[in-house]
């Protein structure tokens, strides 16, 4: 059945292409002009595409986009690591739009639906919020839905622009907490640092790139003033504050621990929710 599933999506595909686009793989693909049928890997990639006014387009997500919008809701089948290979065929998408955290084997991933004429379509992960401003227009051009997402990008410019234009001055020293078991954290040049940072925030770990896991006694040396948790992890902050070591932090003194709204490990235009939070947050 399967087999007989993928030679009828070949069939389909090869008789509508239309347009080659060069993904951040670097892999050339094939897309047809007109989309009616999308698979989206990731969440943030999800909320883009809702926040178009585009989620009717959507046939199937991954297990965390089902919360992006009530919508969606049954349509959740991927993990954030993997491609199903057989659910995907199953559905037969008109595109599947994906990312680098859904390729564990590489662009080995990805030859299953090379071969069997599916394309997908690999979106850049961003690193910064400018680059949420690209995802946005690279969404808009693959699902040829330019004029949509020209709108979605002016309002996420002009409101990132509020946001950032009053900024806190005092350059508070913040550290986020990913997981604490074990410390988990992230350094320069990603996406959460950015944002941190935008409205003023001083990630204690700027000094190191990417994602760390510093020692303990780094986090009690640095100081911070501010401590942030966020995604599931609110039931964290009352632990936090009782962390035998960790009491002569200015943070834990002061009792500045907070949750973060998920919407900040996310680079999509939702990420505004998050900003507007951590100004206030920064006030304090």
């Amino acid at each position: 059945m399967l087999k007989k599933i993928m030679i009828l999506n070949t069939f389909i595909f090869t008789i509508c292409f239309s347009r080659v686009l060069v993904d951040s793989t670097g892999r050339v693909i094939e897309i047809p002009e007109n989309i009616e049928r999308v698979i989206s890997t990731v969440p943030s990639n999800t909320e883009i595409i809702v926040d178009m006014g585009l989620v009717d387009l959507l046939i199937g997500v991954d297990s965390y986009s089902e919360k992006v919008d009530e919508r969606l809701k049954g349509k959740g089948f991927l993990r954030s690591d993997d491609l199903n290979e057989e659910k995907i065929v199953e559905l037969m998408p008109d595109l599947v739009i994906s990312s680098h955290h859904n390729l564990k084997k590489g662009k080995e991933s990805l030859k299953f639906f090379d071969e069997v004429g599916i394309p997908v379509y690999v979106i850049k992960s961003p690193k910064s919020l400018s680059e949420v401003a690209d995802s946005v227009t690279e969404i808009g051009e693959v699902l040829n839905r330019k004029d949509e997402a020209q709108k979605l990008k002016d309002r996420f410019i002009e409101e990132l622009k509020m946001i950032v234009s009053n900024r806190n001055l005092e350059n508070k020293r913040v550290y986020f907490e990913i997981l604490d078991s074990p410390i988990y954290t992230t350094g320069a040049e990603t996406f959460l640092n950015d944002a941190l940072e935008s409205i003023g925030g001083r990630n204690i770990f700027k000094s190191e790139k990417g994602w760390i896991s510093p020692p303990l006694e780094s986090i009690l040396e640095k100081n911070p003033e501010i401590i942030l948790v966020g995604e599931d992890r609110k039931y964290m902050i009352e632990e936090i504050l009782k962390r035998v070591e960790w009491q002569e932090v200015d943070a834990i003194k002061n009792r500045n621990v907070y949750f973060v709204d998920e919407s900040i490990n996310r680079p999509s235009t939702r990420v505004l929710k998050a900003l507007r939070a951590l100004k206030e947050v920064l006030k304090r």
